[in-house]
């Protein structure tokens, strides 16, 4: 199990709001301190939010607050775009009981004005909404678990370096307003 996963958000205030409103998570704990390299670096706050009641697992927003880094102004935080990547590519998922504990995420993601995307795998069925600054958040759940012919075909993907001849997943779009949209596969 991850412990906890820390980004750092563009304006803390907005990504803060994010993150205990719309996710639903708990502010539990926050470690501030002077940056590395002492009180000339300036200083930080490591802010810790519980994904789930009682998991122990955490979501972390830093509060940065340090001398001698300018950022300019059109910096981009995202852990895709920001890297020049696709914004799908990197993603933060969190993980639900099960199908019902799912529906619930995606119908406070819609009352939050959220575009909800659903997606269902071969063995977990997923929602995606995206933060503040265009960061992909997930939430997952398993819909049948793994086994010993899911982990042999996982060998056998691992050495194939041919290109993908299956279609991407094909999915439903959820808008605020009530409207779905059926989303193809990429065939």
């Amino acid at each position: 199990m991850i412990h906890h996963l820390a980004i750092t958000p563009k304006n803390f205030d907005v990504s803060h709001r994010f993150y205990t409103e719309v996710m639903g998570f708990e502010l539990v704990k926050i470690v501030k301190r002077q940056a590395m390299g002492g009180s000339k670096a300036g200083w930080t706050k490591h802010v810790f939010y519980e994904t789930a009641k009682g998991s122990g697992s955490y979501f972390v927003l830093w509060d940065l607050h340090l001398n001698g880094v300018e950022l300019p102004e059109d910096w981009d935080p995202s852990i895709s775009v920001g890297l020049g990547l696709p914004w799908w590519i990197n993603h933060i998922a969190f993980e639900v009981k099960d199908l019902t504990e799912l529906e619930e995420k995606k119908q406070h993601w819609l009352s939050h004005g959220q575009k909800v995307s659903e997606v269902v795998h071969e063995f977990i069925t997923s929602i995606y909404t995206r933060d503040p600054d265009g960061n992909m958040v997930e939430f997952t759940t398993n819909t049948r678990p793994l086994n010993d012919d899911d982990k042999a075909e996982a060998l056998e993907l691992l050495a194939d370096d041919e290109p993908a001849s299956m279609p991407d997943y094909p999915g439903v779009i959820y808008l605020p307003d009530g409207r779905i949209i059926e989303a193809a596969s990429s065939e």
